[in-house]
């Protein structure tokens, strides 16, 4: 049987509390919403969240609230998910994409630095496949930055909160995120004038012109019962980390981090010593699904030059994730280290 890249962990409970909704008639946003939003506040530690129905909605809201124009430029890194530059294209302004540091996820403080002008209203960052970006070197930059959460909610970085160290936070709760609705997605800030912006903006009200972004309380029910077992996800994805750490020792491909007790695991990015059709070919004869961890960069959606965003472009071909959820059996981990030890 072929095991699958990814898989929401969806149990009785869930199912449980989406029906609860549907006996009380609680379809649209209301009660359950604002509970879990509560609860989103809670794991951050940060003052404010509003819970919506998707990743590229939550960027606009922020691109709205910062009152973005279209001269106005965002800086985004390449290797990251397409939601800002999605969002910002369709409010307006202008994307600037910054390249990884050689042999690293993220963009360097020091490059993205080099790209602040005038024009800058705000930086997007994230945690990438669960990792935490550095965010002490960022600390003296007056620009506000959105910090992506997606793959590292619920862990802690300097013994605070994944997303608490900067002006915004967001996060996916698509079904290969760490939590799931279904989809939908989050933003967190601190600053009240940003968040009564955001909220107007969201919806769920015939009193002011909106969006209409709102999360629906069936699907927040779904995300109350998997905040609740959010510790376990993240020691789960942990152990099976271990273990395929452990399994990859043996043979000359590597993992592109190194293991780290407060990441979340989200993906676990492998660089085979081998060429992309032979690393493809080997998985699919062994029935397991593996992926490329982003396979079109930002730089290569905007019909920009790979030559100009040197590292970025080659993660894109060469960084593969391999099968890591809480849903896995003992017997489907087990099948995954020995084939990954016997690819050789």
């Amino acid at each position: 049987m072929k095991i699958v890249s990814s898989k929401p962990t969806i149990t009785r409970k869930e199912l449980e509390s989406v029906l609860d909704c549907m006996i009380h008639d609680e379809l649209a946003t209301g009660s359950t919403v604002k509970s879990f939003e509560a609860m989103l506040s809670e794991i951050t530690s940060i003052k404010y969240s509003l819970a919506l129905n998707s990743l590229v909605s939550c960027y606009i809201l922020i691109f709205k609230a910062l009152e973005i124009q279209e001269e106005d430029e965002i800086i985004i890194p390449s290797f990251f998910d397409h939601a800002p530059v999605s969002a910002l294209i369709l409010t307006g302004g202008k994307p600037i994409i910054i390249d990884t540091e050689e042999n690293s996820i993220f963009p360097s403080a020091a490059k993205i630095k080099e790209r602040i002008s005038e024009k800058t209203k705000a930086i997007v960052l994230g945690d990438i496949a669960g990792f935490h970006i550095d965010s002490e070197e960022f600390k003296d930059i007056n620009i506000p930055i959105i910090a992506d959460i997606s793959h590292s909610i619920g862990t802690e970085y300097n013994e605070k909160p994944a997303g608490s160290h900067f002006t915004f936070a967001v996060a996916s709760f698509a079904p290969s995120m760490i939590i799931t609705t279904g989809n939908g997605g989050a933003i967190w800030t601190n600053n009240s004038r940003y968040f009564s912006t955001m909220r107007d903006l969201r919806g769920n009200s015939t009193d002011n012109i909106n969006f209409d972004f709102t999360l629906t309380d069936l699907q927040a029910a779904m995300g109350i019962s998997q905040i609740l077992k959010l510790k376990d996800f993240i020691k789960r994805r942990r152990e099976i980390a271990l273990k395929y750490y452990e399994a990859i020792r043996i043979t000359t491909h590597k993992p592109f981090m190194p293991y780290s007790e407060t990441a979340a695991y989200q993906s676990f990015p492998v660089i085979f010593d081998a060429p992309s059709d032979r690393v493809e070919k080997y998985w699919k004869k062994n029935a397991i699904e593996i992926e490329k961890l982003i396979a079109r960069p930002n730089h290569e959606m905007l019909g920009l030059k790979g030559f100009d965003y040197p590292n970025s472009d080659r993660l894109s071909k060469k960084l593969y994730s391999i099968p890591i959820y809480p849903s896995l059996s003992k017997k489907e981990i087990e099948r995954i280290t020995k084939t990954l030890a016997a690819f050789i």
